[in-house]
């Protein structure tokens, strides 16, 4: 390993020591994201609602109750629950075996350790020690993983499912693209070759879909991917995701029906319709861009859904519209499709679906950018060049809300939900800080054509 790439590691190292202790002890680092300082350094939010959720289930009470007036509320704070009934009565309710602090502390143990698994398994993967340093530097340094700490957040967990998948996607065409040999040195027969690569893709093929599956149950966004696995021909993993989300879903809300709307307002229904400062999501910044023109509300109602059309209809063309003699599909045959001059393999198809979801979701917080790093590891990886390496950047800073005096307004307004800020300017450079880099990388995906 070359010294620069011993320093390039050390400081990687340093700096995310620097974010454990800024999570330990608060203050250095709080001014600088806009959810720490509403939270007035209150830690653990988004834990908490998790925590409860798990109080209630191991209660026999209604996991997506928040009236203090209905259950016993053993948190200091909380948002409402709103992730699927199978992670209350999972991971919520061992987790609420413990203290609501030392369980939060368990937690954050967890985000940190699925954190080096990642390096670990990218320093596996990386062709030589110098590209892992840059690898590691990519993963140690990025900023959004504070706010992942401080809230308590499930996002990392979902980026770590998400990069396994793309990893089983990579390594099986790698081994498709490959010559096979025997320990002789002579090539394997015709024969030889059909049956290692049916029981090879036999078993990529139930990983895939495992990861898949368990991302959809943990954090419903991933359901997103359902398009790449129709590119796949992958019906029967959709059909076990449906059957067992509906299984561990509908009978709970047939016993407790109240919060059903709520549910499915809360992860399908939710519009951009006002000023919300740490919404740093791709729509949101639309609507500010509009509002600072003075643009009626009913213009805003129509680009919202427009936004949406335009970015899905791109995604499925990419898709679906690809060479029929060079398309990857995890060892199963495809469907015969007009022929493009873009070849997407299955982890792109992953990496784009992904931003899909950035781009159409109403709601997009900081520490939700923790599920795009292992795309950007994953493609520096693969190729590494500055415009991953940019992109990476704009998105592993902190927003420019600690340096642009945003902290007064702050304080005197914690519900930042339903005003303008002025100057203007201030605000449209928060919600770009994120939204375009993402918007950037999902046209870096869409015009790159993957060999």
């Amino acid at each position: 390993m070359k010294w620069s790439s011993r320093f390039l590691l050390t400081l990687a190292v340093l700096i995310h020591a620097a974010m454990l202790i800024g999570w330990r002890w608060q203050m250095p680092l709080v001014p600088y994201f806009f959810d720490s300082t509403v939270l007035s350094g209150g830690r653990g939010l988004d834990f908490y609602s998790i925590y409860q959720a798990g109080y209630n289930a191991r209660n026999g009470t209604d996991v997506y109750e928040g009236d203090p007036a209905k259950i016993q509320v053993v948190v200091p704070y909380f948002t409402p629950y709103r992730y699927l009934p199978v992670v209350a009565y999972t991971v919520g309710l061992l987790l609420s075996l413990f203290s609501s602090l030392t369980a939060y502390k368990i937690w954050v143990v967890v985000i940190e350790l699925t954190l080096l698994l990642c390096v670990l398994i990218t320093y596996r993967r990386a062709r030589d020690p110098d590209l892992f340093a840059r690898l590691a530097f990519m993963w140690l340094c990025f900023t959004p993983f504070y706010l992942e700490l401080f809230m308590g957040q499930f996002s990392l967990v979902q980026g770590a499912l998400i990069f396994g998948m793309l990893l089983i996607a990579e390594k099986e065409q790698a081994t498709k693209d490959e010559r096979r040999w025997t320990d002789d040195g002579r090539r394997t027969t015709e024969e030889e070759r059909k049956e290692e690569d049916t029981a090879n893709s036999a078993i990529s093929a139930v990983k895939f879909d495992a990861l898949w599956i368990t991302s959809v149950l943990w954090k419903i966004n991933t359901i997103i991917f359902i398009p790449v696995f129709m590119r796949l021909r992958r019906f029967r993993a959709i059909i076990i995701s449906i059957i067992i989300v509906a299984t561990t879903t509908i009978p709970y809300f047939l016993i407790f029906p109240t919060h059903w709307h709520d549910f499915v307002t809360n992860n399908f229904g939710n519009g951009v319709t006002g000023h919300e400062l740490g919404n740093l999501g791709f729509r949101q910044f639309i609507f500010e861009c509009l509002a600072a023109l003075n643009a009626s509300p009913a213009l805003q109602r129509f680009v919202q859904p427009t936004i949406i059309v335009i970015v899905i209809g791109l995604a499925l063309a990419l898709t679906f519209y690809l060479p029929r003699s060079k398309t990857s599909d995890l060892g199963l045959r495809t469907s015969n499709f007009t022929t493009s001059s873009f070849i997407l393999h299955p982890s792109s198809l992953l990496s784009l679906w992904l931003l899909v979801f950035f781009l159409v979701s109403p709601q997009i917080w900081e520490h939700h950018y923790v599920m795009l790093l292992p795309i950007l590891v994953n493609l520096y990886r693969q190729k590494p060049n500055w415009i991953v390496g940019l992109i990476w950047l704009a998105l592993a800073l902190p927003t420019p809300f600690g340096f642009i005096g945003l902290q007064p307004v702050i304080a005197a307004n914690h519900d930042l939900r339903a005003f303008p800020l002025e100057p203007v300017w201030q605000p449209l450079l928060q919600h770009a800080s994120k939204a375009l880099p993402t918007l950037l990388l999902f046209i870096y995906l869409g015009m790159t054509r993957d060999a």
